[in-house]
C-alpha cells in the first residue's frame, strides 16, 4: 500500500519559540518544565502513540477474556445478553503461545506479532479523575491531581526533535511537563478535528495583500503576556511564533487534516463522518496525519469515550465501542508498519483508567475494578503476555517480573512499572517512577 506524504515545513524558526508563542495562544497547556537535569545519550528518533480509553473498559471482552465454554466461581460472562459476534474469544498466537483474546479485538490480530500485552495491572482506585490521572502519567497521583510528567511529554524528549513543528500533541487529554524542556510541552487540542480549523482561513474570500499587511502588522504590535521567566523577550518569542505559524498555513499543511477530501484515507479508516470528531476512527486518522507529516512524533489521544456502562447498555454499548477502538487502531497500526514493520521506532500504547467488574450488578451492567490492562505495541519490549488476573475471579494476582507468570512470591503490576519500562526501552532515565523497569520485557 502506498499512501501520500506530505512535506516537512522548512525549520527555519525556532521551535522553542514557536511553542511557547503558540501556548500564548489557547492551544498551548501552561505546565513548562524547568529543564532537564538527567538526561541521557540521545537516541534515534521514537514515534509515540498513547491511547486512552475513556470510562473503564471491559476487560473481559477485550484484553482479558475467559473461555464461555467454562464456569467460573467470580465472574458472570453474561453471555446470554450479548450479540453472538462478541460471545466467543479468540485463540491467537503470541511469542509461540496461544492466548485468548476477548472477540472485540479481532481486528487486532495481524498486530499480535508486535504486542506486548499487560494483564492484571492493579489501577489502585475506582475513581474516573484519579485512574485518568494515573494513565496519563503512569504516576500515582496525589488524590485526583497528576504527578509529574505526561508520557507523551516524556517521550517526546528521546531524541533528537529540533526538525519538528509540534513535538508534542494532545488531543482530547490534558498534558502536564514539570521536569523537561519547554520545547516538549504538549499543544493540546480539545479534538481531533481543531488540527484542520486551526489551518483553514478565517474566510473563503480571498483578502488583499494590504489587508494580509495590516492584519500582520497588528499581530506584530501585540507583544502578549508571555513572562519573562521562559529565557527571552516575549515580543520575540511572538514574532517567531507567528512566522511559524504563518509558514504551517501556507506550506500545504490544510489538505492533510481535510479527511474528507481523501478518500483513500477514509476507507482504511472506515470513516463515516469526517466532522464527528470524537469517532475512534477519526481520531485514529488524525493521529496518522500528524506522524505522516513530520509535524509531530509524539501523540497522545483519546481514542474512545463512553465506556461507563454500569446499567443493560453494558451488553451493546461496551463491545460495540471497543470494537470501533480496536478497529480504527488496527488501520493506525498498519499505516505506521508500512516505514517501520516491527515498530523498532515506535511505540503505540493503548490504556483505560481501570476496569469493569467480573460479576454484573442488579441493573445488568458492570461497576469499575481495579485488574486493568495495557496494550504496548512495538517500543522495543519484548513480545507476549506479561501478567495475569486469577482465573477464577479476575482478581490482582503477583507475578514473576522475568517470565510475567504467576508467582506468589513475585510482584502485582502497577502503571509505574510498565512507565518505567517504556521509559527505559526508549533511553529515558527512569528514576521518577520510583520502580525497577520490567528489564526482561525490554527487548
Amino acid at each position: 500500500m502506498t499512501h501520500r506524504h506530505h512535506h516537512r515545513l522548512d525549520a527555519r524558526f525556532g521551535r522553542r519559540s514557536f511553542l511557547q508563542g503558540l501556548g500564548a495562544s489557547a492551544f498551548l497547556l501552561p505546565f513548562a518544565g524547568a529543564g532537564w537535569a538527567d538526561q541521557e545519550e540521545p537516541r534515534p528518533a521514537q514515534r509515540y502513540v498513547g491511547l486512552y480509553c475513556n470510562g473503564a473498559w471491559d476487560v473481559l471482552l477485550g484484553p482479558d477474556p475467559r473461555d464461555p465454554a467454562k464456569s467460573y466461581t467470580g465472574i458472570d460472562l453474561g453471555t446470554n445478553a450479548l450479540a453472538s459476534a462478541h460471545r466467543e474469544p479468540i485463540p491467537v498466537m503470541m511469542a509461540g503461545e496461544e492466548v485468548l483474546w476477548g472477540p472485540t479485538m479481532a481486528s487486532l490480530v495481524p498486530h499480535a506479532d508486535v504486542l506486548t500485552l499487560f494483564r492484571g495491572v492493579n489501577m489502585n482506585t475506582v475513581a474516573h479523575a484519579a485512574g485518568r490521572a494515573y494513565v496519563n502519567t503512569f504516576l500515582p497521583p496525589s488524590g485526583v491531581v497528576p504527578k509529574g510528567d505526561s508520557m507523551g511529554t516524556r517521550m517526546a524528549a528521546a531524541g533528537d526533535y529540533d526538525d519538528l513543528i509540534l513535538p508534542n500533541v494532545s488531543v482530547g487529554m490534558p498534558t502536564f511537563n514539570q521536569s523537561f524542556p519547554a520545547d516538549v510541552t504538549g499543544v493540546r487540542l480539545s479534538l481531533a478535528t481543531e488540527m484542520r480549523d486551526l489551518l483553514q482561513p478565517l474566510s473563503d474570500a480571498p483578502l488583499s495583500d494590504e489587508t494580509l499587511a495590516a492584519l500582520r502588522a497588528a499581530q506584530d504590535e501585540v507583544e502578549g503576556c508571555v513572562h519573562d521567566q521562559y529565557g527571552t523577550r516575549p515580543v520575540d518569542e511572538l514574532r517567531i511564533a507567528r512566522d511559524r505559524m504563518r509558514q504551517l498555513l501556507s506550506d500545504g499543511y490544510t489538505s492533510a487534516f481535510d479527511l474528507a477530501a481523501d478518500s483513500e484515507l477514509i476507507t482504511r479508516y472506515g470513516i463515516t463522518n469526517p466532522n464527528a470528531a470524537t469517532a475512534p476512527s477519526v481520531v485514529a486518522a488524525t493521529v496518522w496525519r500528524l506522524l505522516e507529516t513530520g509535524l509531530s512524533r509524539t501523540v497522545t489521544a483519546q481514542l474512545q469515550a463512553g465506556f461507563d456502562t454500569h446499567g443493560p447498555e453494558w451488553a451493546t454499548l461496551q463491545p460495540a465501542r471497543q470494537v470501533a477502538a480496536f478497529d480504527a487502531l488496527a488501520a493506525l497500526l498498519t499505516d505506521l508498519r508500512q516505514d517501520d514493520p516491527q515498530l523498532q521506532d515506535t511505540t503505540v500504547v493503548v490504556f483505560s483508567e481501570f476496569a469493569r467488574t467480573p460479576k454484573i450488578n442488579g441493573r445488568g451492567g458492570r461497576d469499575h475494578h481495579f485488574a486493568s490492562s495495557v496494550l504496548v505495541f512495538g517500543g522495543g519490549l519484548r513480545r507476549g503476555v506479561c501478567g495475569a488476573t486469577l482465573e477464577e475471579t479476575l482478581g490482582l494476582v503477583a507475578i514473576d517480573p522475568i517470565t510475567g507468570r504467576p508467582d506468589p512470591a513475585g510482584k502485582v503490576l502497577l502503571p509505574e512499572d510498565i512507565g518505567a519500562t517504556i521509559a527505559a526501552a526508549a533511553g529515558l532515565p527512569t528514576t521518577p517512577f520510583r520502580v525497577e523497569p520490567l528489564d526482561a520485557w525490554i527487548a
